[in-house]
């Protein structure tokens, strides 16, 4: 766990410290919010949000600071803590799907219960 003060340095010095495939994740105590930052090139790194927005960025080291800080106050307004985890190796690339648009919405009902029509 980390203290919320301390995830900008922490994501400052992450950023020069991530090698491509590598990446950092920061959840809210619940896990039900937050976001990934994950090293493509050397010099270009990949943002996603999920939790209240669900939005992608793609930039250099000093537009994902930006975003990161702006991402920090949307899906951490009233935390005090984060959950910190990195991740190493395949399997946290972003997928070609992404970036979802944030003004997409998936409905709540579930067709559970219904019954078939003939």
């Amino acid at each position: 766990m980390l203290h919320l003060s301390k995830v900008l340095p922490t994501v400052d010095r992450q950023l020069s410290l991530l090698k491509p495939g590598e990446s950092i994740h920061f959840k809210t105590y619940k896990k039900d919010r937050g976001f990934q930052i994950t090293c493509l090139t050397p010099d270009h790194f990949h943002l996603r949000e999920y939790g209240f927005a669900n939005t992608s960025y793609h930039g250099n080291a000093a537009h994902i600071k930006k975003q990161a800080r702006q991402v920090l106050k949307r899906e951490f307004p009233r935390s005090n803590m984060a959950w910190f985890e990195y991740h190493r190796g395949n399997g946290f690339e972003p997928s070609p799907q992404e970036p979802v648009p944030s003004n997409t919405k998936q409905s709540p009902c579930s067709n559970r219960g219904l019954a078939k029509l003939p």
